[in-house]
């Protein structure tokens, strides 16, 4: 999300909390009533990652800040600057010294300080699904709350009744996103046998076509990988599917060139127990396998340890439904790409997560519940 996104995302937050209501419950109990009472849940912590560090900074200091909450922030140490400037403008404002406060350093040594710190109430971290552990680990001495947004390896399904030309689109336009380093990316495509040819041909032409390059340039389409480390990751993941049997249609190769570029790649003929289809690629690279039955691609997408995100195409309700009410995944996209709502609830099943962002449930993440029993004879 761009930064007119964070802005919106201010603006939205800050008008939640003008209606943080708690409830007046029934009682069985005469002469006594129940209230419960939303309160801050005090000192929180979010750790930021690279791949959206200012508006995932804004998820966690902006609910935070407008419950009533304080928060420390631990950029990641591949995109610190923008946290930093944030801070700067911070001091700009009426927002009380001390109220938001920066710590950068390496997420294994800062990270686990901060999730054993007994005064700190609630972590809140954006990462790979290994930091998550670490971090829920360590809060773990303290039994205090964790918020764990982590990987993924999001399913798109397309079914013969789906239309063809949208799925690519959206496909592709969700996978070259941050060039693919964005954890809601489809990760990994099932395409019903009936239209499976067509498809993978207007993929892969599609995916040929990305021009790659300065994304600051009107005529880029996709920009960079963060850095060698991760351009070596796709490279291998690539390479070792290949080697078992794998083909590649498109792309598939390191760019040669300055900067850490990576070819869009379509690659065909994939095994459901490879690397390519078990882990997070995080590069701009679909891997293709074809089902038959609905029942079929439905058990193999909730085959994963991981439950962020998934995709579906097809002009069928009963089928959309079906998907949405059988998938063991926390976001279903029907028909469209990943751009999650401010008024949704951006959150993971299994080892994708714990609690989530966005929307009213988001913002509640960071309240306390007191239930007061009033007894008045």
């Amino acid at each position: 999300m761009n930064n007119s996104g964070s802005i919106n995302y201010i603006k939205y937050m800050t008008g939640l909390a003008q209606s943080n209501k708690g409830e007046v419950l029934q009682n069985q109990v005469d002469h006594e009533t129940i209230m419960l009472i939303k309160k801050p849940i005090g000192v929180t912590s979010g750790i930021i990652p690279w791949n959206a560090p200012i508006f995932i900074l804004m998820r966690k200091m902006i609910p935070a800040l407008v419950t009533g909450c304080s928060i420390i922030v631990k950029p990641s140490g591949e995109t610190p600057l923008g946290t930093f400037k944030i801070a700067e403008l911070l001091q700009k404002t009426d927002i009380p010294a001390g109220l938001v406060q920066i710590i950068s350093g390496p997420g294994s040594s800062i990270g686990n300080l901060l999730a054993k710190n007994q005064q700190i109430n609630l972590i809140s971290i954006t990462g790979s699904t290994g930091a998550g552990k670490s971090v829920m680990e360590a809060a773990a001495a303290n039994v205090k709350k964790v918020n764990l947004e982590l990987g993924g390896k999001a399913p798109a399904i397309v079914t013969n009744k789906a239309d063809i030309d949208k799925a690519v689109k959206y496909i592709v336009m969700a996978r070259i996103k941050n060039s693919g380093q964005v954890c809601t990316c489809p990760e990994r495509i099932y395409v019903q046998s009936e239209v499976y040819d067509e498809f993978v041909k207007k993929v892969t032409d599609t995916m040929s076509k990305i021009v790659t390059g300065d994304p600051t340039s009107p005529n880029t389409d996709m920009g960079p990988i963060i850095n060698k480390k991760q351009l070596d990751s796709i490279e291998k993941k690539v390479q070792d599917a290949v080697a078992a049997g794998a083909k590649v249609l498109t792309g598939g190769h390191i760019i040669e060139s300055e900067g850490n570029f990576y070819e869009p790649t379509v690659i065909v003929n994939v095994d459901d127990d490879s690397q390519i289809m078990k882990d997070e690629i995080f590069g701009p690279v679909l891997p293709i396998a074809k089902f038959a039955t609905i029942d079929e691609a439905i058990d193999r997408a909730n085959d994963s340890p991981y439950g962020l995100s998934s995709y579906v195409y097809t002009d069928d309700l009963k089928e959309s439904m079906e998907f949405t009410n059988r998938l063991n995944i926390g976001e279903v996209y029907v028909n469209c790409e990943a751009e999650e709502a401010l008024t949704g609830y951006h959150a993971g099943w299994r080892q994708s997560g714990l609690g989530g962002a966005d929307g009213q449930h988001g913002f509640e993440e960071y309240l306390n519940t007191t239930v007061s029993y009033l007894r008045y004879e």
